[in-house]
């Protein structure tokens, strides 16, 4: 597709006439073209929701980043790593998730480090829980192995061995079941 739009307004005139497969390839075809940086962020950020409303979390989770990159504002800056962090946990890039939020956490202050982490901490539950409602426990295993990586309090980290201890036993993992099942009684 050509596009010959340069201008937020413009863009955002054309964009509203279409159905969602078209703005997807439109705002991709956006892209090519040469946007200051304001428009190319609000490019990004409209692909980025258009991909999260498809189910499509990497991509979205990728426009989200780059938006991160070229945005001038400190805070905005934050906020869109931190979303894109959400994005990749549910697409299952757990590792692109932590560059995610480590680029979060080097721009921010002690207050918002303790917000940024909580809410990476939340993205990580939020996703365990809707791979269990969808039967899917391997995935669960995934993401509450990852989830213990993370600075946890004792409280925490018991309640995540618990849920893990239960997932192993589901999925038959009796290796895992067994030395998790050893830590918990202070046995390994």
């Amino acid at each position: 597709m050509r596009v010959r739009e340069t201008a937020k307004k413009e863009i955002e005139e054309k964009f509203s006439e279409m159905g969602d497969y078209m703005r997807l390839e439109y705002l991709s075809s956006c892209l090519k073209n040469h946007l200051d940086f304001d428009t190319r962020k609000f490019v990004l950020v409209k692909l980025s929701g258009l991909f999260e409303t498809k189910g499509m979390f990497l991509d979205a989770g990728r426009m989200m980043k780059s938006a991160a990159e070229i945005n001038t504002n400190k805070q905005s800056k934050i906020n869109d790593f931190v979303k894109g962090a959400e994005l990749f946990i549910r697409g299952g890039d757990y590792d692109k998730a932590e560059i995610s939020m480590r680029k979060a956490l080097s721009l921010a202050d002690e207050k918002q480090t303790t917000e940024i982490k909580n809410s990476v901490k939340e993205f990580y539950k939020t996703q365990a829980r809707s791979c269990i409602e969808k039967n899917k426990r391997k995935q669960a295993v995934e993401v509450y192995e990852k989830y213990l990586t993370m600075q946890l309090d004792e409280t925490e980290r018991e309640e995540i061995r618990k849920k893990l201890l239960n997932l192993y036993e589901e999925i038959g993992d009796f290796v895992k079941y067994g030395n998790l099942k050893k830590r918990i009684d202070g046995l390994g």
